[in-house]
């Protein structure tokens, strides 16, 4: 029985969901701007729990430009190495390979899955600058700012950490659902060839060869809240990403109401990191605008769904990107609520459905969180009480994932409630 389905959203999440569930329904995805993929791009880590599924619905990878992480390499302050892994989940687990990409040109490719005419079903409408502004999941309605009013059998909030859908669902303000850290990121952009004159770097330098991310601590050490990260986005490009303390930032993000704050000047990224770590490591900040990212998530909700209402990604779950599965996790969603409604009968049995997605979701979510939670030394009172959860069992845990059929059916690791 073909749904009509309203999608609030057109990111990762929406645009996936577009696209896994325009096979069997009639989908319009609501964007509150205009789909320019340009602004706030950046790279991101497609990994194999996530592009098993892209690829077995059709993505292709000759339009993302990637490249295949095989490495995590842990460096000290200086440079120096201290452990080198080989991450290449094909020949560690059998399966997807893990790609590093920028998120315009996924979301661009996004778009032809969910618009495309060689894919199942009628392709999703896209109507964009319609920003939702009313949303009631009773009645499966929602206003947008110009003064449309749509309406369908299943609302999806895909509208990110701010999600007008989820204050409808939660019948509440959702300030305080969104957690911030005391954390942020400055993050810029630089070429391979920026990398060249160092030779410290040239474990980076090839990344047709070799690809992935470095890891490198602060002198005062792993378990302070600063380190920088530098990876590949492109055969030809990386991004580097400092982690520190929000300092006069978080005035600055309260004040302006956002989360991202441009054009940050090199100067205040050499104090911040300058004592910390060797000049080669602060110099990749060099070569490109720097933008101050807050760190924030979306504390556990009691649910992810009222009426003909269901959250998915951020909306629902938004997790810090310490363990690099934000963007993996939403298209688990949307490829898990695609194959749950495939075979709906009767509207009646929506409620059944929305809350089997939550039920076989909702413990690899709060996994997820936990893991990033202590990857950032941010974890909490609760969590630091519990066991640590290993690097090996969140791999087999997380990338071993081949979809909603295969982890209802029981045929590969379940997802684990942390304890």
């Amino acid at each position: 029985m073909p749904l009509n389905i309203i999608i609030c959203g057109a990111g990762i999440g929406g645009l996936s969901a577009a696209g896994f569930l325009r096979a069997k329904h009639n989908v319009t995805v609501l964007e509150r701007g205009e789909l320019d993929f340009t602004v706030n791009d950046y790279g991101l880590s497609v990994v194999s729990n996530s592009f098993n599924l892209l690829e077995r619905a059709g993505i292709k990878t000759e339009n993302l430009d990637t490249v295949v992480m095989t490495h995590v390499w842990q460096r000290g302050p200086n440079n120096e190495e201290l452990k080198t892994m080989h991450f290449d989940t094909r020949a560690r687990f059998g399966g997807a390979p893990s790609v590093l990409v920028k998120r315009a040109l996924l979301q661009k490719e996004l778009l032809r899955f969910a618009t495309g005419a060689e894919f199942s079903g009628a392709p999703a409408k896209i109507v964009q600058n319609a920003k939702v502004t009313k949303v009631d999941p009773a009645a499966g309605k929602v206003w947008t700012e110009d003064g449309q009013v749509f309406e369908g059998d299943l609302i999806v909030g895909a509208d990110g950490i701010h999600s007008v859908v989820r204050a409808a669902v939660l019948g509440e303000d959702i300030t305080a659902s969104i957690k911030t850290h005391d954390t942020l990121t400055f993050m810029a952009q630089l070429s391979v060839e920026d990398l060249k004159s160092d030779p410290g770097f040239a474990y980076l330098s090839d990344p047709t060869t070799q690809a992935g991310l470095c890891s490198a601590h602060a002198n005062s050490g792993p378990r302070v809240n600063k380190r920088i990260l530098t990876y590949h986005t492109s055969p030809r490009s990386l991004q580097v990403v400092g982690y520190t303390s929000e300092k006069e930032f978080s005035e600055k993000f309260d004040s302006a109401k956002t989360a991202i704050i441009r054009d940050v000047p090199v100067s205040r990224v050499v104090e911040d990191f300058g004592p910390e770590f060797a000049e080669g490591f602060v110099n990749l900040f060099r070569h490109s605008q720097i933008d101050a990212w807050r760190i924030r998530d979306v504390a556990p909700l009691s649910t992810w769904f009222s009426g003909k209402a269901l959250l998915i990604g951020d909306a629902a779950h938004a997790v810090t990107p310490h363990a690099g599965q934000g963007c993996n996790v939403t298209i688990e969603d949307a490829e898990a609520i695609g194959y749950l409604l495939k075979d709906v009968e009767s509207l009646d049995s929506i409620p059944e459905v929305l809350q089997k997605f939550m039920t076989m979701r909702k413990d690899r979510v709060a996994f997820v969180a936990r893991r990033s939670h202590e990857l950032g030394n941010i974890a909490t009172e609760e969590e630091k009480s519990k066991e640590p959860i290993t690097p090996e069992l969140f791999a087999r845990t997380i990338y071993t994932y081949q979809g909603a059929e295969k982890a209802l059916s029981g045929q590969m690791p379940p997802a684990m409630r942390p304890s």
